[in-house]
């Protein structure tokens, strides 16, 4: 792909700095990942509906890749966020810049859908889930009320 011949320095680095092809590609499961893990970590009712949903293959990686990417996010978010109601100027930095690695709108829907059918189904919608979905949709203009239920169905095509 292009620019995979420049160097590739910022691969070990913070996401913020150069968005390398790696993690281009790997954005929409690290956004995914990022606001399903907000309050700590992945529920394995949250795992499993997105296997259902086919979720690891409509974003390119692996389960196990996607519990790697959630337990990064975890322990970069800010763990007051639970006692907290907003974001901080920290975190929000780096979650826009993952959230601008996205570039595709498909991918930004398919992930908003994701993560809502997953809090939806998982029953508890975490306060830092919701928090980082709405930051999400804010950011993309997205509006929550026209995205389409994330079932299997979705996914013919």
């Amino acid at each position: 792909s292009v620019g995979s011949s420049m160097a590739r320095a910022g691969d070990s680095g913070s996401v913020v700095m150069g968005v390398s092809d790696d993690v281009e590609a790997e954005a929409p499961a690290q956004v995914l990942a990022l606001i399903l893990s907000a309050d700590g970590s992945v529920s394995e009712r949250a795992l499993g509906l997105l296997d259902e949903l086919g979720a690891f293959d409509l974003l390119g990686v692996s389960r196990k890749r996607f519990i790697e990417l959630a337990r990064d996010c975890s322990c970069r978010i800010d763990p007051g966020l639970c006692e907290r109601s907003w974001l901080s100027d920290e975190d929000i930095g780096w979650i826009e810049a993952l959230l601008d690695a996205v570039r595709q709108p498909d991918d930004r829907i398919l992930v908003c859908r994701l993560a809502a059918a997953a809090m939806e189904d998982d029953g508890l919608v975490t306060h830092g889930a919701r928090l980082v979905l709405d930051h999400a949709l804010a950011h993309w203009r997205i509006d929550a009320g026209t995205l389409p239920p994330a079932s299997r169905k979705a996914r013919a095509g």
